[in-house]
């Protein structure tokens, strides 16, 4: 259902029924999340063996980034005049949404295709979802206020959340290389026991 809602909005979309094509794109969101239980109760805990333990928060916080995306779009499609409003519901997609997965699921699942067992730090990749959160927050907030002209400080703010958001990759990036450079391969030891 989710994925025909998708479709039946992007055709919407092309079309140029804008307010339509939103409706649907938002009505795909909450159906999807809905579909895969995303905020509902788990059955059990989630793996998080090596990892911060607030994996399962943020998988959250990214689905209800795509939903708060799909209704800044159905707000731009009625009222957005410079911009501002589609400018936040995109980036709302684009970092609340595909950077948090990425981030979030990154350090659970990339250290084992190289075979290393730990995230070099859990308490990093903490850090590194608190500044993106911070940062996505700050700028889908701001942004509708400043092109729109809603409120001028707003403009002062947003730099600061690209500072937040840059600093949240570079982390993702030293979480990454770090884990990669220092983690201890599977690889190594089962060639190791190949060996004797």
């Amino acid at each position: 259902m989710a994925v025909l809602l998708d479709v039946l909005g992007v055709v919407l979309g092309t079309a140029g029924l804008t307010l339509a094509a939103t409706v649907f794109l938002a009505a795909a969101a909450v159906v999807a999340a809905i579909a895969i239980r995303v905020f509902s109760a788990p059955e059990r805990p989630a793996k998080t063996i090596g990892i911060h333990s607030s994996f399962p928060v943020f998988l959250r916080v990214a689905y209800a980034w795509s939903i708060l995306a799909s209704l800044l779009g159905i707000w731009a499609a009625v009222a957005d005049v410079h911009g501002g409003i589609w400018g936040g519901s995109r980036h709302a997609l684009t970092v609340g949404f595909a950077a948090m997965m990425v981030m979030t699921v990154g350090p659970r699942i990339l250290p084992h295709f190289a075979g290393v067992r730990n995230l070099w730090s859990p308490r990093l990749m903490f850090a590194t979802l608190l500044f993106l959160f911070g940062g996505c927050t700050l700028r889908v907030s701001m942004e509708p206020l400043a092109y729109e002209g809603i409120a001028q400080f707003a403009w002062k703010l947003l730099p600061i959340s690209g500072c937040l958001e840059l600093s949240a990759v570079l982390l993702f990036a030293l979480q990454l290389i770090m884990t990669f450079a220092r983690g201890q391969s599977i690889f190594h030891e089962l060639a190791a026991a190949d060996s004797i």
